[in-house]
């Protein structure tokens, strides 16, 4: 590990060492299916740290899927701690538009075409806009299929500019360099459809099996639409988790 990035694993939470500790051990197999991992006083004497640290850690990879926990019986691995499924939380703004450990195949570059639903949701004065399709992987395998939808004017500026390209990034973060106000925010919409021929080909599913659908409208800081995504993501390689806590009374 080189210095800098020793450095920068020292000045994380101890909670999140701990929860990146337990994580590679999960991934390692140190924890058989149906046991229950060590308790919180356990991990905490193993580790240094103390019980609320620990639950912290537990919380991560309860968020991540690697784990859940049964009051009165301790905490166990899931099924999705095998590795094979993309299963970081995605949780704020930056992760997602990061999407760390995944990467982009550009299957259709920017045109410029007509979409009079994508304009309006984009807020358009005409129905103009500019149009590309990306595939998004995890270790090789697809994650979902992104139809993107961009301002003319953008568009026209990153196909210039040969963009986007292949590799770890991401549209939203070519898009925001183009711009004098950051992207502040995301609204999605979420519902199940049936894979389309197209789509099920890209995915590795079969035609009309049910697949998870995203709608996502990135906005800047002025609230003005800056990109308006619909991906279709592969049933067998994503898992949609929410955790929910009483909110604290003032």
């Amino acid at each position: 590990m080189s210095r800098a990035r020793q450095r920068g694993r020292e000045q994380q939470p101890a909670y999140r060492r701990l929860s990146e500790a337990l994580r590679a051990a999960i991934y390692e197999g140190q924890f058989e299916d149906g046991r229950p991992m060590p308790t919180e006083a356990q991990l905490g004497a193993e580790h240094g740290v103390s019980r609320h640290t620990v639950s912290q850690a537990f919380r991560d990879l309860v968020a991540d899927g690697l784990v859940y926990r049964v009051p009165g019986r301790g905490t166990f691995v899931t099924r999705l701690s095998k590795r094979g499924k993309y299963l970081r939380s995605v949780g704020t703004l930056e992760e997602m538009m990061t999407w760390t450990g995944t990467e982009m195949k550009v299957l259709d570059p920017v045109m410029i075409g007509e979409d009079s639903e994508a304009a309006s949701r984009l807020g358009l004065p005409t129905t103009e806009v500019a149009e590309l399709t990306v595939l998004r992987s995890y270790e090789g395998s697809p994650l979902f299929v992104s139809h993107i939808r961009l301002p003319p004017e953008i568009g026209r500026r990153m196909r210039t500019d040969g963009l986007p390209l292949d590799g770890p990034g991401t549209v939203i973060g070519a898009v925001e360099r183009y711009i004098s106000r950051p992207i502040a925010g995301v609204s999605l919409d979420i519902g199940a459809v049936l894979a389309p021929e197209s789509v099920a080909a890209l995915m590795g599913c079969e035609p009309g099996e049910p697949i998870l659908c995203v709608e996502r409208l990135f906005y800047d800081s002025d609230e003005t639409p800056m990109e308006y995504a619909v991906s279709h993501y592969n049933p067998r390689q994503n898992s949609y988790r929410m955790e929910m806590r009483h909110g604290s009374k003032p």
